[in-house]
This record gives structure tokens, sequence and C-alpha cells, in this order.
């Protein structure tokens, strides 16, 4: 077979090279209870709670938390940004739930004192670090947490401190890396009365015990070519450079072209939709709301899908579906985090953030006009002004045609408000894989990605004696049938570029003592491969390397894509 061949090839000459090593103590590393900070509100900051599985010793020697007190909101919290205040952390067995009433100073309460730390208050969007020493010691193990806040005594403002968090709680199931698994978080304004709701954002930094088995990943995989682009712009007394330009997008079919110019921004001249009730919103009114799902007259095709019908939001995007969810996941603003505009319905953000056209509180309207021969539509935000700040007025305008093609144009736009960020560019949401973000006026004309994401590889647990853990190739573009699993003991000094043998761009990570083959699981386009370690001794902190090379035809010539590596020290 071609493919094998020409892989066989670049492992041999890579053969010799000089070894690296991942058969070390793990090393100190960070995990979170999601992937982005998120914030839906601010909360009064008693406890927050949650539950802690530890798999092996863990020592803990920093969280970090998004705290809200640099004198902003509404209403406005004073400031005490530089303050430092005291943060008790509390144990008990098993789990926090059922126990987040009983005061640790009550007779006979499950909750002990396991240390306390330090906090330093950070004005918003920087996390505010609480820091323990000597660090927090986890034995492996099941815990539920409290994290207790005292209150600042001294500095500028000293009083009740807050936090941003999440509304829903998004994460109530379980969320793990390697050695540890988080669960049932919840914020309690005041400390022990409550189940505790909402969810805070916490970021550990830990060192797992020495002797733990681990794994760590290498590098990427080929191919990174998401659908998706956007540009973030925080807030800030300067104007955008969107603002007064215009833009089209040219629908390629598995992309879009982005060039400068197009059609200008034209008042509108028909009824603002916001004269009627809202389809969904989280405030009661049009402010963070969305229209009812408006039918096209036309099929809409974008990269990644297609669309009959579109709902307009009230803070400055178009989805391209019909959707009717009221939560402030999906009706209301980002700030200060990319997840709602990347897990949310397929989208396109003229000028993604807070806008207010309620009047009353805030002013302008919202239009949908369908244009002479019902061959596009165009959806205009006119004058609205940021939530709360009325010198920040935002003028956008979003035409759609038939083929699939976008026309972009603006008026004023304004993002003023602390931690408020705008968000430009297109999603087709639902978790779909973002770029990183560009600074689009500097990009033109601009091509986005044609959807290829390489596939990645990783285990479902630890290398342990005595355990068969499973590597697993996911993300394997569909279509594809057969894949190659390498396996070695050996790290290159560096990546190499397999360019040489029709595959560049592929960086290959390690050599490869066995060559494994097998069939994709078509339903999940997975790869399995279990991995059955022996309970001996002598194993201790082997060394195992991996990496996948599934048999990828369209992506280059000589039809194979490689995932990134992964490094295993086996152990306990």
């Amino acid at each position: 077979m071609r493919s094998l061949k020409g892989l066989s090839i670049a492992l041999a000459m890579a053969a010799a090279a000089t070894a690296q090593n991942c058969n070390v103590a793990p090393a100190t590393r960070t995990f979170s209870n999601r992937a982005d900070f998120i914030a839906s509100f601010y909360y009064v900051m008693g406890n927050h709670l949650f539950d802690l599985t530890a798999q092996v010793p863990l020592s803990i020697s920093q969280i970090n938390t998004w705290t809200y007190d640099s004198g902003i909101g509404n209403p406005p919290v004073p400031n005490q940004v530089g303050n430092q205040a005291v943060v008790d952390v509390y144990t008990c067995l098993t789990t926090r739930l059922g126990n987040e009433t009983l005061n640790p100073a009550t007779p006979g309460s499950p909750w002990t004192l396991l240390g306390s730390g330090t906090i330093t208050i950070v004005a918003t969007p920087g996390e505010s670090a609480i820091v323990f020493n000597p660090p927090l010691a986890f034995p492996a193990g099941s815990y539920g947490v409290a994290l207790n806040y005292q209150q600042p005594t001294s500095g500028t403002n000293p009083g009740q401190l807050h936090c941003l968090g999440k509304n829903p709680n998004p994460t109530p199931n379980a969320v793990s890396d390697q050695f540890l698994t988080f669960s049932n978080d919840g914020i309690q304004a005041t400390a022990w009365t409550g189940i505790g709701t909402d969810s805070p954002n916490l970021r550990f930094t830990y060192t797992p015990d020495p002797t733990a088995a681990h794994y760590t990943t290498l590098g990427a995989g080929c191919y990174f070519r998401p659908q998706a682009f956007f540009e973030n712009f925080p807030n800030g007394l300067a104007v955008p450079d969107l603002a007064n330009t215009t833009q089209t997008w040219i629908n390629l079919g598995p992309n879009y072209a982005v060039v400068p110019g197009g059609t200008p921004f034209v008042t509108p001249t028909s009824p603002s939709i916001t004269t009627a009730a809202p389809g969904a919103s989280s405030s009661g009114n049009w402010d963070d709301a969305i229209s009812a799902p408006i039918t096209l007259p036309f099929t809409f095709p974008y990269p990644g899908g297609s669309t009959s019908s579109i709902t307009i939001s009230s803070n400055g995007s178009v989805f391209l579906d019909a959707v009717t969810n009221g939560a402030y996941a999906v009706t209301g603003a980002s700030y200060g985090s990319v997840s709602s505009f990347r897990d949310g319905p397929a989208r396109i953000s003229a000028y993604y953030h807070d806008l207010d056209p309620v009047g009353g509180t805030g002013s302008g309207t919202i239009h949908y006009d369908v244009q002479p021969g019902s061959q596009a539509v165009t959806i205009t935000w006119n004058n609205v002004i940021e939530w709360g700040v009325p010198a920040a007025v935002n003028s956008m305008q979003i035409t759609l045609d038939s083929a699939g093609n976008v026309n972009i144009a603006y008026g004023s736009l304004g993002n003023q408000s602390a931690s408020n960020d705008a968000y430009f560019g297109f999603t087709r949401g639902n978790g779909a894989t973002l770029p990183p973000a560009i600074d689009l006026s500097a990009s033109l004309p601009y091509t986005s990605g044609d959807g290829s994401i390489p596939p990645i590889l990783g285990m479902d647990a630890r290398p342990v004696l005595g355990t068969t853990p499973n590597i697993i190739t996911s993300n394997i573009t569909p279509g594809t049938i057969l894949q190659v699993l390498a396996a070695g003991d050996t790290l290159l000094p560096g990546p190499v570029d397999l360019g040489f043998i029709g595959m560049p761009g592929c960086l290959l990570q390690m050599n490869a003592i066995i060559l494994l083959s097998g069939v994709i699981d078509i339903p999940t386009n997975t790869f399995i491969q279990p991995l059955s370690i022996p309970n001996d001794p002598l194993l201790q902190n082997a060394q195992l390397v991996f990496q996948a090379a599934p048999l990828t035809g369209g992506l280059n010539s000589l039809g194979l894509l490689l995932s990134n590596g992964i490094c295993t020290r086996i152990g306990l």
C-alpha cells in the first residue's frame, strides 16, 4: 500500500534521532471547570461549592476565580481592586450535596478546615488568584469542597466581595482531566445558607503525586482549517475599525472569501420589529431578546449548512436557524467570553455585544426587509445604543442573498462598558471549533477555512500498571475507513514536517516500533485501541509514544493525515 510505505520510510528516517523523555514526574498543571470563563451575572460571594475527586494525591497551590469588584455594574459595586482577603477551604467526605447549610462552627458539622489562602482582587476581566502557602494537600479520594470568602478588612472600600458566574449552571455533570474530576458546583451568596446555585468560574493550579502514571499530548495534527472566523473588540473609547466600512462575503461552498467594499449602509424605512413583542427574551423585553423565527423567501446556504429560517438577536447577530430559546446563554451578550458565540446556534455576527433597543432605557430600531425580487433580505440595527452607554451608538446591516453571499455595512459603532467584549464573524455554532481571533481589517482579502479539522489522539484513563486504558483517535474526517496507529518508545528532538513524502504541514513527533492498522468506527468516526498494561513492577516509569495516521484522501498527495502525538509514562 503506497500510503503505509511512505509512512514507514519517514519513520525509518527518524529512527536514529536523539530521544526525548516523558517518563518523569508529572508537571504542575491547570484545570478549569469550563474551557472559557463565562459571565451571565454578578453574585455576592459567600461560598463557592463543588465536589472534587482526586485519582492520586494532589497539591493545590492556587485557585483563580473571576471577581467583580472594580467599581462597575448596575448597580455599581465598590472598587476594591488590590484589596486582599482570606479564603478558608473546608472539605467533607464524598460530596457537598446535602451539607451546604451545615456551618463548620456547628457541633457535628461534617466540614473540616483543610487550609487557608489569600485572594487579591483584580479588575474584570482579569482573574483574581487565591494563593495557598502551604499548598492544599488532597489525598486520593472524593470530597465536597467549600471556598469560604471572607471580606477584606483594609484597602480601598473594603467590604463584601462579588464574583461573575454562569446561569444556568452549565456543568451539573462531571468534568475531568486525567487526575481529577470536578462536579456539582454552585454559588452561595450567604455562606452556609441555601444549596448554592449557578456556577462559579474556577481554575486550579495543582501538582500530582510524583510517582503517578500520566500521559502528555504533543503538537497538533493536520489540518486545522475551521470554517468559522471572528474578531474580538475589547471595550474602550476608541472607535472600532469596522465603523463606516463595508465588506462582502463570497460563498465558495466550503468557506467564505471576505473582500472589502460592497453596498453601503442604507437607513431602513420599514417599521421596527421592536414595536411588537420579542419572540423570546431573558429580560422580558427587547433587551437581550430574539425575534420570532423568520421564514426566508429562499434557502440560504452557508459553509457547513443551510437554512430556510433565521432569528434576529437584539445583540447584533443573525442566527441561521429557527431559535426559540429565551435563556440568557442564547439571548445575552458575551461579556468577555467567546463561549456563547462558539456554543450557541450558527450565526453571523455583525457586532455582537450588549445592545439595548428598548425605549426608556435604550434607543434605536431593528428591521427586517425583503429586497425586490425576493432574492435577498436585509437585517438592520439602526442607532441602537450599548446598554447603559448612550454615547455608544451602533448601526450595522447584514444582507443575505439566495446564493449564500453576505454583505455587511456599518455606520457608527461603540463598545465602552467594562468587560463587554464585542465579536464579529461567522460560526457554525453548537460547539464547532473556532480558530484564533483575527484582525479582519488587516487580513483583507481573507479566505476562511474549508472545515478540515485534524484527528485527535487521546486516552480515556491514565496508563496505570495492571489496567487497560483505551487509546482513542477522534475527530476523524467522515468517510475515512482505515487508520494506522504508530507505537514506539522514542520521541523526536523536534517535530518533522512530512512534506517530503507528500504530507506538507503534517508533523511527525515520534519513531515507531509497531504499526497497527484497523477499521474506523463509522457512526462515531473514532478508532479505539486498548492498551493492556501488565501488573509488572519492572514497567514502572516505562515510556510509550503513539501517533495516529487515518487514511483520509483529498487533503494531501499521500492520502494520510496525522494526529497529535501522546507520550505515556506507565506507573501507579
